[in-house]
């Protein structure tokens, strides 16, 4: 049982609470609570319900999976090479993937579309926060130069052009598919299958070898290490272009 939890908050529980369903998706609100080594109260009044606790979670686990996409530099290298980065890195959250591809998956596409919007509206607040900045910064400029005096002429451009910040409504499915479109582009990544049904390939090769090492109570480092090597192999094998 974990210690001390009971003095800590919302995102603590959050956290404790995703390896737990991990483990049993199935957990009740007691099971929980016992885990995290808090009363049912504590919950309750943190979250109202099970399943608004469970989407808490949900939410978690699919931002740990954008997050551990995006660590893998998607948009570095050959296609081929950082789809293999990909796999790398997902293996790095087990507990995410295992609520992701159990047979009632707790984390679903909708969690991934609500991350995503989660994102774009982060992205605008930052992007907000940076074009006000550069205004305020014109400004000042402004003030300091007509105190010495004219000015040259102005430059061009204004802060309102800034862009978003690069916000994207994108799923990770939908960049896993760029990536990919990218290897076929770059000769790294076999022409002859659809974008899409690559993309799905690999998701669900990544599953696979996940779900292998579970169900095989396989729980050590070189044992997983395993797993993620097979996986690689088997979307090189499919993927790779000829001659490379």
């Amino acid at each position: 049982m974990a210690k001390g939890m009971g003095r800590l908050g919302r995102t603590a529980l959050i956290d404790g609470a995703l390896p737990l369903l991990a483990a049993d998706s199935t957990a009740s609100m007691t099971d929980l609570a016992d885990g995290l080594g808090v009363g049912r109260t504590t919950l309750y009044r943190h979250f109202g319900d099970r399943e608004a606790m469970i989407a808490e979670v949900a939410r978690l686990g699919a931002r740990m999976f954008g997050d551990a996409f995006l660590s893998a530099r998607p948009e570095v290298g050959t296609g081929l090479d950082a789809v293999e980065r990909i796999c790398t890195q997902l293996f790095t959250v087990p507990d995410v993937l295992t609520l992701l591809f159990a047979d009632n998956p707790i984390i679903t596409d909708d969690t991934f579309a609500e991350v995503a919007r989660e994102r774009v509206e982060a992205e605008r607040e930052r992007a907000v926060a940076e074009r006000e900045r550069a205004v305020a910064e014109r400004e000042r400029s402004d003030r300091a130069e007509a105190s010495r005096g004219p000015s040259g002429a102005e430059s061009e451009g204004d802060a309102d052009d800034l862009g978003p910040g690069g916000a994207t409504t994108e799923s990770d499915d939908d960049q896993l598919e760029a990536v990919i479109a990218r290897g076929q582009a770059d000769g790294s990544i076999t022409a002859d299958v659809p974008v899409g049904w690559a993309a799905m390939y690999v998701f669900l090769t990544i599953g696979s070898g996940h779900l292998f090492s579970v169900s095989a109570g396989i729980a050590d480092r070189d044992a997983r290490a395993q797993a993620l090597a097979l996986t690689i192999r088997a979307v090189r094998r499919t993927l790779e272009a000829p001659g490379t």
